[in-house]
């Protein structure tokens, strides 16, 4: 994961009634350098690194303002399969106790024949997360203030005509290492309707 530059955040709450917030990132695969991206389909996906950061708000009095209280990161595994679309598995994730409670996947750019989608290349990832963890000076609560997504291994992949929703050429992409920063707003949804966070473009 990419050092944080420590108390360059402040913490938020997008979400004064829950106890959780949702952020999220949009992947898209394409091939880049033409005149217009080509959209790739992934092998099977990628592995991003999750690591979620704590701050105390910006109003916290007693010196406190914006100091990190805490970071947890989690470890998911996004695949493509032409049977069952997008999914997405987390290491780390805790449904009940949290910080970091679970993950989920929607399908954003793909084609299809018929009703049946035949090809995919882009999705977002949703992360439900608790609004607060850690204190400072043991008053003020850590509020989260960003979330950093990392890719540690991304699959080569096959670019995709869209007009006849058919697999071309196999690609290899320019790097295993892709970051974005989601760092605001938070949603107060678990739904991939709901959210609105960074795009990452792993190219090829």
């Amino acid at each position: 994961m990419v050092a944080d530059v420590a108390h360059g955040y402040c913490g938020l709450d997008n979400c004064p009634l829950v106890a959780d917030e949702v952020s999220s990132l949009t992947v898209v695969h394409a091939r880049v350098g033409g005149s217009s991206p080509i959209p790739v389909e992934p092998d099977s996906g990628e592995t991003i690194e999750v690591t979620a950061y704590w701050d105390a708000l910006e109003i916290a009095r007693g010196g406190c303002t914006c100091v990190q209280t805490a970071t947890a990161s989690v470890v998911v595994d996004v695949d493509w399969d032409d049977s069952t679309g997008w999914t997405a598995i987390c290491t780390g994730c805790d449904l009940i106790n949290g910080p970091i409670h679970r993950v989920a996947v929607c399908s954003l750019g793909h084609c299809a024949s018929g009703h049946t989608i035949e090809n995919g290349w882009s999705y977002e990832l949703i992360v439900d997360i608790d609004k607060t963890k850690g204190t400072c000076g043991g008053v003020h609560d850590g509020y989260l203030s960003h979330v950093e997504y990392e890719t540690t291994a991304v699959d080569d992949g096959n670019l995709i005509n869209t007009a006849g929703c058919t697999e071309g050429v196999s690609v290899s992409p320019t790097s295993q290492t892709f970051v974005a920063t989601d760092s605001s707003p938070f949603e107060c949804n678990f739904t991939c309707a709901a959210a609105s966070g960074p795009t990452m473009t792993i190219t090829y």
